[in-house]
């Protein structure tokens, strides 16, 4: 069973790809477009092991699989691709990971990935994963989140495993110091597990005292579900736009109005431009929180002959009424709402 698909990205695409239409620095660019490469790198990759797992196992009730948790703990942080918990407790703990040209694995357990038939060393997606099942672990004990039985809390079994594309060369050792097993194609997954549940059945009952319920297993697998820490990121500071005023005040220098305060979370607001639907193209104001808040306001420009605020001395814009007795009809409003509400009534 499912308890839980993967958090969209398309936000963090669709803001990624409206800071690469404003006029930064080519070095900025750069940065910003290996983002939005890596975010569609690994958005294939999640997806591609999510097919197969899902294909596999979203029917049966003795499995319960959570995809794209990440729990923060004691200032640490896991963010882990897929889990598989079973019955048995024996949880999988899995990695995906996007080779377009294949990867491989030395005799010392070294990784690398190649790119236009040229090698390159990366980090083992073992050793990343046996940190987020060490914090994953912590996690659960220290919280109390286990399941038990006759008042005993259950030890789960954790199974570290890593998954590439079914499309992808995958180049192993035949020895080394790595159980390179645990890695392979997504495809192969099922193959695995079913190995994995021969064996079980060949052990004595001991292990079948720690076996839980179906509900069980589900209710354990919605409460982990429910303390994911979806990621938030300010891609302003982490590329060092703080000072563009591209992106921060461009709104002031293409409209000269002071920007309006968002209506949902209360921070300054940015120029924006709609990228589909009837309305693409037209530029709104949208909150610089992106994506976290999703506040909007359309933009109403200043006329030259507007009358300033009575309330604070600001440009006013021609607005409409939406609601009450004077719905359909303009009027007056402060270019700062919604931290202003002056308005003035238009004579008709």
């Amino acid at each position: 069973m499912i308890i839980k698909n993967k958090d969209g990205c398309q936000d963090q695409i669709d803001y990624l790809s409206d800071l690469m239409e404003r006029d930064l620095p080519a070095d900025k660019k750069g940065l910003i477009e290996r983002e939005l490469k890596n975010l569609y790198s690994g958005k294939k990759g999640e997806e591609t092991s999510a097919y197969y797992l899902d294909f596999d196992l979203k029917k049966t009730k003795n499995w319960a699989l959570i995809h794209d948790l990440r729990i923060e703990h004691d200032g640490d942080v896991a963010q882990i691709d897929h889990l598989l918990i079973g019955r048995m407790m024996d949880i999988y703990v899995i990695e995906s990971k996007n080779f377009n040209y294949g990867v491989s694995i030395s005799d010392d357990g070294d990784f690398s990935f190649f790119y236009k038939k040229k090698p390159y060393a990366i980090p083992s997606p073992i050793t990343q994963n046996d940190r987020h099942i060490r914090l994953l672990d912590k996690f659960l004990t220290d919280n109390d989140l286990l399941p038990k039985r006759l008042g005993i809390t259950l030890k789960p079994y954790y199974r570290n495993i890593v998954l590439i594309s079914p499309t992808s060369r995958l180049t192993k050792p035949k020895k080394g110091i790595y159980d390179c097993s645990t890695v392979m194609k997504a495809d192969k997954f099922t193959e695995r597990l079913n190995l994995d549940l021969d064996e079980n059945s060949l052990k004595n009952m001991v292990g079948m005292a720690k076996i839980i319920s179906q509900k069980s297993l589900c209710e354990f697998a919605e409460k982990l579900a429910l303390l994911h820490k979806p990621v938030t990121i300010d891609y302003v500071a982490k590329f060092g736009l703080k000072d563009s005023s591209n992106v921060v005040t461009e709104l002031v220098d293409d409209y000269h109005v002071n920007p309006p305060l968002c209506p949902k979370c209360n921070k300054e607001m940015v120029v924006r431009n709609t990228k589909k639907g009837k309305n693409i193209g037209k530029k709104f104001w949208g909150c610089s929180d992106f994506p976290t808040c999703r506040g909007v306001i359309d933009i109403t420009l200043p006329d030259t002959s507007s009358p300033l605020c009575p309330k604070c001395g600001e440009n006013m814009v021609k607005r409409t009424s939406k609601k009450g007795k004077n719905i359909g009809k303009e009027f007056w409003g402060c270019c700062k709402f919604p931290k202003c509400f002056g308005s003035i009534q238009i004579e008709s």
